[in-house]
């Protein structure tokens, strides 16, 4: 489990650092609409981490096993991500002052808070997207077992 948390997690870490680098450089980073392309990273990495795992350990029928290895697996992506924006955010504090002044909540925004803010809400689309996958991949599973 955790071999194929960590191959994926930080695949996805690295996905989501270069869409906001890139993203940054265009000088995009501003357009906050642009998260949806990080919630394909996310959907697209955790659904191969779950295939995978269900693959190796022949899971049908348990859905805790498959939120649990989705979990993991974000938990290790999204969380590499928010210490690479804390520190992004430290070293440029024009992109930092232009989200106080953008964001309702500006100023409470800090560093810290960003990379908060950024782990609560990964974890959280985590969570439903692991259930999500979880229950289609074993709806699929079940399907291919009911035609053999």
């Amino acid at each position: 489990m955790r071999k194929i948390a960590f191959k994926f997690g930080f695949a996805m870490a690295a996905g989501f650092i270069l869409l906001f680098v890139s993203m940054h450089f265009l000088r995009l980073s501003h357009h906050y609409y642009l998260r949806v392309l990080n919630g394909l990273i996310h959907v697209v990495l955790l659904t191969l981490a779950i295939r995978a795992y269900s693959r190796q350990v022949n899971v049908v029928d348990n859905y805790l096993q498959g939120v649990v290895m989705g979990m993991f697996t974000s938990v290790v992506g999204v969380l590499t991500f928010s210490i690479f924006m804390f520190f992004f955010l430290v070293f440029d504090k024009g992109f930092m002052q232009q989200l106080q002044a953008d964001l309702p909540i500006g100023e409470y925004l800090n560093p810290v808070t960003a990379s908060l803010i950024i782990f609560m809400e990964g974890t959280v689309v985590s969570l439903i997207t692991s259930y999500i996958i979880t229950r289609v991949l074993g709806m699929n599973a079940e399907a291919h077992v009911a035609k053999s």
